[in-house]
């Protein structure tokens, strides 16, 4: 069961403090699932206001951490298919084959997550049309739901470098 530390996630990214999300993969199976945790604290910078009085983590940044793992998941499929395992040092030019989040769908957040909170997050790539990826997502805290439904995102595309997106109902490149 390889597992990713927070520094070899960092590389594998685009993100950076505030937004990298995700403290430690656990369980990474290059291009087709993974599972990672996040420690949620008090002293996360969206707990300032969300919500005095009632610290409740944001949905959205559960969707961020579900999009940031399968951006882990997909950018360790493409090192594996140039000899890549786990625990070898990842090039810096691996992040620039992150996609976008290109849609969210049948996503529903089952229970608050608070301060105090660890969450187990997994997802699996799906089917893939075109340059969209589905992806299949579950959190949990300890043996609850919390998260449970799928995202769409986007490979980059293009002969501009990689950085041409399509997205979910694209009629053409978005730059």
């Amino acid at each position: 069961m390889p597992v990713l530390d927070a520094d070899t996630i960092r590389s594998m990214l685009p993100h950076r403090h505030p937004f990298l999300m995700l403290d430690r993969v656990v369980s990474l199976e290059p291009g087709r699932r993974g599972v990672a945790i996040k420690n949620v604290s008090i002293s996360d910078p969206c707990f300032a206001g969300h919500f005095p009085g009632r610290a409740i983590y944001p949905g959205v940044l559960l969707v961020e951490c579900v999009a940031q793992l399968a951006a882990v998941v997909y950018v360790s499929g493409v090192l594996a298919r140039h000899g890549w395992t786990p625990g070898q040092p990842v090039a810096p030019e691996a992040a620039q084959s992150v996609g976008y989040l290109a849609a969210i769908r049948s996503l529903k957040f089952l229970r608050p997550v608070q301060p105090g909170d660890q969450v187990q997050f997994e997802v699996e790539i799906g089917g893939r049309f075109g340059s969209l990826l589905e992806v299949r997502a579950m959190a949990t805290v300890g043996p609850e739901a919390v998260l449970r439904g799928q995202i769409v995102v986007s490979e980059l595309t293009g002969d501009d470098g990689g950085r041409e997106w399509h997205g979910a109902d694209d009629a053409g490149p978005l730059r």
